[in-house]
């Protein structure tokens, strides 16, 4: 039968590493966007009430933010103190080598994590941890916060990036934003001019990432899909756009979005889940 769960973490240094990177990353944008504001041309002047309204709109980004991720890392969605010998064996279930146990259908090994994931979906790079059933609703609302974040940075950076691409010439701007690390070692701009570039760039194309990536699973979530069942054309668990929303998000799946601690229970357990066939079953 081999061990019913994955019984030592093997999680160290490396996937630790994704996380570090990220956080260097993020108090870099931090840093660069606190020199523009206080030393740079920032934003244009505002009201005291389109100030306090911008004001707390970050702070309700920034909360929303760091909660899912706060959620998404504690939430650990592997087969690690789950009891799983002689559940449903010969009902779709596998047999790890790996993790030496057997698992439920829509579970999969993680070769970065080095242990099996209830209801896998992938593994996230930036963060270092495996997407499942545990953390994907905080997962979904990082891509939403994120982007927003990363735009409302882009708009607070963007009258100072204006003012540095005014002062040059159209060739001279398109390198800056393209080739900002070229510029930089040719010597054509200043560390300062090239880490609002930069950052600049980054904050863009993070955006757009985060967009796509909810723009994606966005659809798999109203499919009741995963990554891996999607590529393979697998429909299963698709039981209606409701029950859909409520296995992934928990019953309050409409408010879920606005702030991360909202009670919101997920239905199950991970290990079993309903099919198209349970649902004409119970319609019968």
């Amino acid at each position: 039968m081999g061990q019913p769960w994955a019984a030592t973490s093997t999680e160290g240094a490396p996937a630790r590493l994704p996380l570090v990177l990220t956080l260097l990353w993020a108090v870099a944008v931090g840093l660069e966007l606190a020199y523009v504001l206080v030393l740079g041309p920032g934003p244009p002047p505002l009201g005291p009430l389109a100030r306090a309204l911008q004001l707390a709109l970050a702070t309700f980004q920034l909360l929303n933010l760091l909660g899912n991720v706060g959620l998404f890392l504690r939430s650990d969605p592997s087969i690690r103190g789950v009891m799983l010998a002689g559940r449903g064996l010969g009902q779709g279930w596998a047999y790890c080598y790996q993790c030496q146990s057997q698992v439920p259908p829509r579970s999969g090994h993680c070769s970065a994590c080095r242990v099996c994931v209830l209801r896998r979906d992938h593994h996230c790079r930036l963060l270092g941890r495996c997407v499942g059933f545990g953390n994907y609703r905080p997962f979904l609302c990082l891509l939403l916060h994120g982007a927003g974040v990363l735009l409302h940075i882009s708009v607070l950076l963007g009258p100072a990036l204006s003012a540095l691409l005014r002062a040059h010439s159209p060739l001279h701007t398109a390198a800056l934003l393209l080739l900002p690390w070229l510029m930089l070692l040719t010597g054509r701009v200043s560390l300062a001019q090239f880490a609002l570039a930069f950052v600049m760039d980054t904050c863009v194309a993070g955006a757009l990432l985060c967009g796509a990536g909810l723009l994606f699973h966005g659809m798999l979530l109203l499919r009741g899909q995963t990554t891996w069942e999607w590529a393979r054309g697998q429909h299963s668990y698709d039981l209606g756009l409701c029950h859909n929303l409520q296995a992934a998000l928990g019953p309050r799946w409409a408010l879920v979005w606005l702030w991360p601690f909202l009670d919101s229970p997920l239905p199950g357990d991970g290990i079993t889940f309903q099919t198209k066939a349970d649902m004409g079953l119970m319609a019968s």
